[in-house]
């Protein structure tokens, strides 16, 4: 059932307003996002993004007393196996760069607020390895510049003014994520495979968030026997009221895992949210070109570029994705580099992406393949390029953490904030010069491509 978001949020408490003071003992312990793709930096500015996770540049993290950072480990384009694999890895790095720095540290898994991903697999792999025994999982999906609230133990997207229950989007049908439940209690479960029942959850409502403050959230916490909890949300202030109550707990011994999407990461960390950056943030100061990169074949994605190219002179290029899978694209490839090139020299922009028909493999795992091959595609043209663009915009989860591994060879990067809300910018390179724009498949509306590439020509 619709929602109408104006009538619900007249039907809510009042925010609780006390302000929500960081707890000293917080800054002795560094918080470790590990991110199953590159977006989750999402709604944050001035924190440290590693593409590697090697014990070296971890331990590098852990010596100079970094508060918070983010690892990418885009385990959400893999198989569930080789995800638990890759976070088992990271895992027992952390452990040897943490004692070797002596610094304690905390892990969040951070994924899709449209609650895709490999949940509880990667949950169980980070519990299993900080060998700490049973933790209570915790569910936070609620991402707000992406219009994801959870109410009521529902989690809902926005879409115009209405709340549409996330089973019924079109991410609920993912090939590889799908689901069938928008309650969190069920969700749980369904993950879970009965494993856990609903009645098992337990659960914060914004009632009890806004009339009880944290002290109400540690205390249910630490009483608690529960194996999973959830937490509902309609603003920023919930999320302040939890994470500051969920410290209180830890601090006091309560083992935790959270699950969550990016707006959590702001309140836990002690990040405000702040306006998008300014035009001089957004794209390098070298005269080039500009490039767009869209790998992503969701459908807001695909609209999106519909509109760009309706409303400007943008020159575009398509890679066919059944050339790709034929493997007769390589000939492509170099052309369309060369094409590229001269117009970024020339100071012009272009916008590359897949072929919008989706092309299907009938399972999980072959699905996982056709995403990896095309996206090899994309690092292979952005590698051909001889010369750095002003700016790249990359569209897409998988695309973008390829092009950044293995076209753009990133290993640490800045989050400097965001072009749009909930659209991250990457500084890197020499002076943190070049510039890497991060838009994920599921932000914004129709139109939300087209202001992002105005704001950039400015």
């Amino acid at each position: 059932m619709k929602l109408l978001f104006d009538e619900v949020i007249r039907n809510q408490p009042e925010e609780y307003q006390t302000n929500v003071a960081l707890n000293g003992a917080c800054l002795d312990t560094t918080i470790v996002i590990v991110d199953d793709d590159p977006t989750g930096c999402q709604t944050v500015q001035d924190v440290p993004v590693l593409f590697s996770w090697e014990t070296e540049l971890l331990e590098e993290m852990f010596s100079e007393k970094v508060r918070i950072f983010f690892i990418l480990a885009n385990t959400r384009s893999m198989g569930e196996a080789k995800a638990v694999e890759i976070v088992g890895h990271i895992l027992k790095n952390l452990q040897a760069a943490g004692s070797a720095a002596n610094r304690r540290y905390l892990v969040i898994s951070r994924s899709d607020s449209t609650l895709r991903g490999h949940y509880p697999a990667e949950i169980q792999a980070i519990e299993d390895g900080l060998s700490q025994g049973k933790h209570m999982h915790c569910l936070v999906p609620a991402f707000f510049q992406g219009g994801r609230f959870t109410i009521g133990d529902v989690h809902y997207l926005k879409e115009g003014y209405f709340l549409l229950p996330a089973h019924k989007t079109p991410f609920a049908k993912d090939r590889v994520f799908g689901f069938q439940h928008s309650d969190l209690k069920e969700y749980i479960a369904e993950k879970n495979k009965e494993k856990i029942k609903p009645h098992q959850v337990l659960s914060f409502s914004i009632s009890e968030l806004r009339t009880y403050g944290p002290e109400y959230v540690k205390k249910q916490l630490l009483s608690s026997e529960a194996p999973a909890c959830i937490v509902n949300a309609l603003a920023q202030s919930d999320l302040d009221v939890f994470a500051a109550g969920a410290w209180e707990a830890l601090l006091a011994g309560k083992k935790i895992l959270f699950r969550t999407a990016a707006s959590f990461i702001n309140s836990f960390g002690y990040i405000p949210v702040k306006e998008p950056l300014a035009i001089s943030d957004l794209r390098s100061k070298s005269g080039k070109g500009g490039l767009i990169v869209i790998g992503s074949y969701v459908e807001k994605s695909t609209l999106q570029l519909e509109f760009l190219l309706a409303n400007t002179c943008i020159q575009s290029y398509e890679l066919n994705v059944s050339s790709i899978l034929k493997g007769s694209d390589d000939k492509l490839i170099s052309e369309l580099a060369q094409a590229l090139q001269a117009k970024i020299d020339r100071g012009q922009d272009a916008v590359v992406y897949t072929s919008r028909e989706l092309v299907s493999a009938g399972d999980s795992p072959g699905n996982i393949e056709i995403g990896k091959r095309v996206s090899r595609s994309m690092v292979r043209l952005v590698s051909e390029l001889t010369s750095e663009p002003s700016f790249i915009v990359a569209k897409g989860g998988i695309t973008s953490h390829d092009i950044a591994c293995h076209a753009l060879r990133i290993q640490k990067a800045t989050v400097t904030g965001q072009a749009l809300p909930g659209v991250p910018v990457l500084s890197y390179g020499p002076g943190d010069e070049l510039k890497y724009i991060i838009f994920p498949g599921n932000v914004g509306h129709e139109g939300s491509l087209l202001e992002l590439y105005r704001k950039l020509q400015h």
